[in-house]
């Protein structure tokens, strides 16, 4: 499910053929081409994921956590930590702290599309 949309997000997303599921993408941000390499760290099934992306100025860590409410009602809980290597990549986080409400209704709305798109897939 993730590779599909992966592969459907980024410009370039090639799965990597180590034993671990990961990703090498390629996309833009803020006009200047970014590589990043994404891996699955932990994968607790139905209920959580956390995902791990290097880049060689910025580590993220992305946690996905799915929480059933009642049969037909699903939280969805997203937690993204980011940790700067170089003096760019702090100036991005400054710049997205700065912006942070501009940057959070984003994140809500990308947030919100895969929700839709988690729920129009059929149930395994």
């Amino acid at each position: 499910m993730f590779a599909r949309l992966a592969c459907r997000r980024f410009r370039k997303a090639i799965q990597t053929k180590e034993d671990t599921l990961g990703w090498n993408c390629r996309f833009k941000v803020r006009g200047r081409q970014r590589d990043v390499e994404t891996r699955l760290i932990e994968f607790y099934k139905p209920n959580s994921m956390k995902f791990h992306a290097v880049n060689p100025a910025l580590h993220a860590r992305l946690e996905i956590e799915v929480i059933p409410l009642s049969r037909v009602q699903t939280r969805i809980q997203v937690v993204s930590v980011l940790e700067f290597k170089t003096l760019a990549a702090l100036l991005l986080v400054q710049s997205m702290k700065l912006a942070r409400s501009k940057f959070n209704q984003r994140f809500k709305s990308r947030v919100g599309k895969l929700a839709e798109f988690i729920s129009r897939m059929p149930a395994a």
